[in-house]
């Protein structure tokens, strides 16, 4: 699976995350799937917790706010790898880069200072999201076909990206891994994917809990308060592709782009307790950080109120952008809590 270099990606605590799951559940690491259970990963992200677990239950959805990664949630749940696909991901390849309107707002021209990508990146970029466009119209792809070639551009251009993997600024000067020519990777190479039944959403996580039920939900809020419809706006202006669509700024931003609470100091703990009164599950695992807008005594003090809870602290390397610092580490917290459970009751447990 390629994925975007990304602020809380959860490549690195997945294994924990999936032990968390089998505990919960009672199998074993040789049980592969748990056909009656519906997961939910209802902060997507770049989708590699449902798109690791999906084949262990009956029904996976993910949900996100920004339509980058419902893009690529909908490649990863809902569009097997076939033949097709890497027939026309390697005509994408073969494309002639053309004048676009990524090249026009994301790369040095004389129009354009900003150097998100190189100008032949970006025009092979135009060329690409244009060609895709066009099979959509012409019918030669279905829509989740559509965001599987769409999503390979995003992971792919992110790739040679002229960024510390966050969007709200580019470099000076194009480094090394910039100037690599852009080519198209598949997002996914999951050709017996099952996915007739599984969802995905884009909005927000304390509407959408309202009107559904799950057995186990992953969620994985931001943390901070930086918001990633800012800090990602080239990715979902790639997605859109819509020239109406206003780029502003130094760094390009989207008019109007999404903000949540959970990114809002003044928001995010009544944002907290609201979406978990209305979370309908058996089980709720957790992550957040010790950096995070909201302290330790401030989530467990909320999660207590819905059911047994258990805290395992997994101490991890902070991501690359942000190790100019004192600290290297960040503690994760993961909480899984047991919303059958008996309310109140605290455990911390040594990471799985």
């Amino acid at each position: 699976m390629n994925t975007l270099n990304y602020i809380g990606c959860k490549k690195t605590l997945l294994n924990y995350i999936r032990e968390a799951v089998l505990e919960y559940i009672g199998g074993s690491k040789d049980e592969i799937k748990f056909s009656e259970r519906k997961f939910a990963d209802l902060f997507a992200g770049t989708g590699i917790v449902g798109g690791s677990l999906t084949s262990m239950f009956g029904t996976t959805e993910a949900n996100d706010l920004e339509y980058y990664s419902y893009t690529i949630n909908c490649a990863l749940l809902k569009c097997p790898y076939t033949e097709k696909l890497a027939l026309f991901i390697e005509k994408l390849n073969a494309l002639e880069g053309i004048e676009g309107i990524i090249s026009r707002h994301y790369s040095p021209t004389e129009e354009c200072e900003r150097l998100f990508f190189t100008v032949e990146n970006a025009m092979k970029c135009d060329a690409m999201r244009q060609q895709i466009e066009i099979w959509l119209q012409e019918e030669s792809i279905d829509v989740h076909e559509y965001a599987f070639l769409v999503a390979s551009v995003l992971v792919s251009i992110d790739k040679v990206a002229n960024t510390t993997s966050v969007y709200g600024a580019y470099l000076k000067k194009f480094k090394k891994s910039a100037l690599k020519p852009l080519v198209c990777q598949p997002i996914h190479t999951f050709a017996e994917l099952e996915v007739e039944d599984n969802e995905v959403h884009q909005g927000k996580t304390e509407e959408l809990v309202k009107s559904k039920t799950f057995d186990i939900v992953y969620m994985d809020p931001p943390y901070n308060q930086r918001q990633y419809g800012a800090n990602y706006a080239p990715l979902n202006y790639i997605a859109y592709y819509d020239e109406t669509i206003p780029v502003l700024g130094k760094t390009g931003l989207i008019k109007d782009y999404n903000k949540s609470d959970f990114c809002s100091k003044r928001k995010v703990k009544e944002c907290f307790r609201s979406t978990l009164e209305n979370l309908k599950c058996k089980c709720l695992i957790l992550s957040y950080n010790n950096e995070g807008l909201l302290n330790i005594e401030e989530l467990k003090e909320i999660l207590l109120q819905k059911g047994q809870v258990i805290l395992y602290r997994i101490k991890y390397n902070k991501f690359k952008a942000h190790q100019r610092v004192d600290k290297k580490y960040v503690e994760e917290y993961l909480w899984v809590v047991d919303m059958e459970g008996e309310v109140g009751v605290f455990e911390e447990r040594s990471a799985l």
